[in-house]
C-alpha cells in the first residue's frame, strides 16, 4: 500500500514539475521578442537607424577611439617629466687574492664590499621642453579626436550615399515590377490581335522583345540590390549574426527645402569641417616642435639628492680590527648645463618646422577653397534638381495619361499596338528619370550637408528650404 502512494506521490510531483517547465515557457514566448526566438526574422533599418548603428559598430571608428586612448597615455607620461625622478642601486662585491709577494697595502687584502645607493633628481629647469612637450600631447589628442570626427562625418556620407542607392533600386525594381506586369498585358492583346488578323505579328514579337528587355532589367537591379545592400551592412558594422537586415523603402517622398542661402551654407562649412581643425592643430604641433628644438639652447638646471650607505669588511682579523669600517651620508646640489654648440642642429630643425607651419598654412587656404567650391556645387546642384524634379513628375504624369489613351484607344480598334508600345516606352523611361532625378536630389543634398561639415540633419539644426 505504501509503494503505491510513494508512487502517486512521485508521479504527482513529476506532472508538477512538468507544468511548470510549461508554463515558464509559455511566459517566455510572450515576454521574449519574436526575432529572438523564431528564425527568419528580418529587422527593417531606417536611414537614422543606419547611421545610429554604424557610428555604434564601425571598426573604423573603433580604432579612431583606440588612438584617443593612446594619445590620452601619451599626455599622462608627458606629465610625468614634471615630477621628480629616484633612482636605487645596490654593490655587492668580493675581492679575493691569489697571489701576493712583496710589500702590500692592507686594502688588496681579501675584503667585502657592499655599497647602497639612493638618489632623487628634480628638473628646475629645462628650456621649457617639459612644458612644450606637455602641450604638444594635448594637442595629439586633440588632433585625434578630429580626425575621429572626420571619420564619423565621412562615414554618415557613405552610409547616407548608399541608402540612397539601395532606395533607387528598390524603386527600380517596383517600377519595373509595374512595366512587366503592363507589358505582358500588351503582349496578351497584340496575340490576340494577331490571331485574329488585326494586327501584323510583328508587334507581338516587339511586345516579347520588350518584356524580356524588362525582365533583364529587374534581374539586374536585384542583383545591383544585393550588391549595395551587403555593401551598406558591412559598411554599418553588421556581423553574419546579423544578415537578415533590410533597409526601408521610403523613398518616394517630398525632398525638404533649404532654408540657408549659399553665403550661409559656407559659413557654416568654414567653421564645422573637422578637416580645417585638423590643419590648425597639425600648425600648433608643428609651432611647439620649433620650440622644443629651440629649447636645446636654453641652460638645464637639475637638483640632485643623493644618499649612501658603505660597508666594507676585511677577511684577516687583524686588518678588520684596523680597516673594516662602514659609513652613511648624503649630498646635494644644482648641475646647469648649458649646449653652446651642436653644429646647427636644433637651429636647422626649427627652421625645419616654421616652414611646416607654412606650409600648412598654404594647405589651409586651398582646404577654404575647395570646401567653398563642394558647397557651392552641391548647393547649386540641388537647387537645379529640385526645379527638375518639378518638371519630371509633370512628365511622368503626361506619360501615364498618355500611356492610358493609347491604350483605351487600342481596345476600342482606333489607335495601334505599336503606339501602345511606344507610349509605354515613354511612359518607363519617364519613370526612369524621376527615379534618378529623386537619388540626385538625396545624393545633392547628402554632398550639402558633408560639405557643410554636418552630419545626420536634426530637428532644429538645419532645415533645408532652398530660396524661393
Amino acid at each position: 500500500m505504501s509503494t503505491k502512494f510513494n508512487w502517486r506521490i512521485v508521479m504527482i510531483c513529476k506532472n508538477s514539475i512538468l507544468i511548470s517547465i510549461q508554463i515558464v515557457l509559455v511566459v517566455l514566448v510572450l515576454a521574449a521578442p519574436p526575432t529572438s526566438l523564431f528564425a527568419g526574422g528580418v529587422e527593417i533599418f531606417s536611414l537614422d537607424e543606419s547611421i545610429a548603428f554604424g557610428l555604434k559598430n564601425s571598426p573604423v571608428l573603433k580604432g579612431g577611439e583606440i588612438k584617443i586612448d593612446q594619445a590620452d597615455m601619451n599626455i599622462k607620461s608627458q606629465r610625468g617629466r614634471f615630477l621628480p625622478s629616484a633612482t636605487a642601486g645596490y654593490t655587492y662585491s668580493e675581492l679575493t687574492s691569489e697571489y701576493r709577494s712583496g710589500y702590500e697595502e692592507s686594502d688588496i687584502l681579501d675584503q667585502t664590499n657592499k655599497n647602497l645607493s639612493l638618489r632623487i633628481s628634480q628638473a628646475l629647469f629645462a628650456g621649457f621642453e617639459n612644458k612644450n612637450r606637455f602641450d604638444r600631447a594635448k594637442l595629439s589628442k586633440e588632433y585625434e579626436t578630429a580626425l575621429l570626427d572626420l571619420q564619423r562625418l565621412d562615414l554618415v556620407h557613405q552610409i547616407k550615399t548608399l541608402f540612397f542607392e539601395i532606395l533607387k533600386t528598390k524603386y527600380d525594381i517596383s517600377t519595373i515590377d509595374q512595366r512587366i506586369r503592363r507589358l505582358e498585358s500588351d503582349l496578351e492583346s497584340a496575340r490576340a490581335f494577331s490571331d485574329k488578323r488585326l494586327a501584323p505579328y510583328v508587334y507581338v514579337l516587339q511586345a516579347e522583345a520588350d518584356l524580356e528587355e524588362a525582365k533583364q532589367n529587374l534581374w539586374q537591379s536585384q542583383t545591383l540590390l544585393f550588391k549595395n545592400s551587403a555593401r551598406l551592412k558591412s559598411l554599418v558594422g553588421l556581423s553574419r549574426d546579423q544578415a537578415e537586415v533590410e533597409f526601408d523603402d521610403m523613398f518616394d517622398i517630398p525632398i525638404a527645402p533649404i532654408a540657408h542661402d549659399l553665403d550661409a551654407c559656407m559659413d557654416m562649412a568654414l567653421s564645422n569641417r573637422p578637416e580645417i581643425l585638423l590643419l590648425d592643430l597639425q600648425i600648433h604641433m608643428a609651432d611647439k616642435d620649433a620650440d622644443i628644438s629651440k629649447g636645446r639652447y636654453y641652460p638645464r638646471v637639475n637638483l640632485d639628492v643623493n644618499l649612501y650607505d658603505t660597508d666594507k669588511s676585511y677577511d684577516d682579523a687583524e686588518s678588520a680590527k684596523r680597516y673594516d669600517y662602514r659609513s652613511d651620508y648624503w649630498t646635494a646640489g644644482l648641475t646647469v648645463q648649458m649646449n653652446l654648440f651642436d653644429g646647427g642642429t636644433a637651429h636647422y630643425e626649427k627652421k625645419r618646422y616654421h616652414l611646416e607651419m607654412d606650409r600648412l598654412e598654404t594647405e589651409k587656404n586651398k582646404l577654404r577653397m575647395e570646401i567653398e567650391e563642394a558647397v557651392g556645387v552641391a548647393f547649386n546642384s540641388l537647387k537645379e534638381t529640385r526645379k527638375r524634379l518639378v518638371s519630371t513628375e509633370k512628365g511622368l504624369a503626361a506619360s501615364r495619361e498618355s500611356y492610358a489613351r493609347q491604350k483605351k484607344r487600342f481596345n476600342a480598334r482606333i489607335g495601334t499596338i505599336s503606339e501602345v508600345l511606344d507610349a509605354q516606352t515613354m511612359l518607363s523611361r519617364a519613370e526612369s528619370t524621376k527615379s534618378r532625378t529623386l537619388l540626385d536630389c538625396r545624393i545633392y543634398m547628402a554632398q550639402l550637408y558633408h560639405a557643410m561639415g554636418l552630419g545626420q540633419p536634426a530637428s532644429g539644426q538645419i532645415k533645408p528650404e532652398m530660396d524661393k
